[in-house]
């Protein structure tokens, strides 16, 4: 048979995912980055040498994004915040802020160009927002410890999250369009 008439192995995932809701893709999301960060809350060493983590609550705050503001995520995200916040004993309310403005920021770069979800749009769009995010959050550690921290860490984790955008963007469209503003002249 041609490649082309095969049926895809994931085709069953593909059509259930297609019927999903808001509601569930948001809880698949949600169970992706719960997962990922307890995971990440193990040790990461392999031979002898520490694996990068990627943040993956800022994945989900970009793709969440995508579908334009909604209060839901932006509960989420602010509870990802905290577990963030203990995890890495940052000052209550940073990771909170930074997932907060990765999605705003999500929702304002698709709302203005993106309203047919162009490809080109979906792939360079999240490389300025994850700068802009990895940049407060360099920032915010710099505040806390009162020097300038290596930036280095935070570049590997900015590709490693990156990557992980690339792999698992898809679990976080909530699958709405981005349409006009609501009560807006146009």
């Amino acid at each position: 048979m041609p490649r082309s008439t095969q049926p895809s192995r994931f085709a069953w995932f593909t059509r259930i995912w297609s019927e999903a809701g808001p509601t569930s893709r948001m809880i698949a999301g949600t169970l992706i980055v719960v997962t990922i960060g307890l995971i990440g809350l193990t040790p990461k060493t392999l031979f002898n040498t520490e694996l990068v983590w990627p943040y993956a609550a800022l994945v989900a705050a970009i793709g969440w994004g995508r579908s334009g503001l909604a209060f839901r995520p932006m509960a989420v995200l602010v509870l990802f915040g905290f577990a963030q916040d203990v995890s890495a004993y940052a000052p209550l309310g940073c990771f909170g802020f930074i997932n907060l403005s990765a999605f705003g920021l999500s929702a304002l770069v698709h709302r203005s160009f993106d309203r047919e979800r162009s490809p080109v749009i979906t792939s360079i769009a999240p490389i300025f927002i994850y700068a802009a995010a990895f940049s407060l959050v360099w920032l915010f550690a710099s505040f806390n410890s009162n020097h300038l921290v290596q930036a280095e860490p935070l570049i590997k984790a900015y590709a490693v999250t990156y990557i992980l955008h690339i792999i698992a963007a898809p679990a976080f469209d909530l699958g709405r369009r981005v349409g006009p503003l609501t009560g807006s002249m146009a």
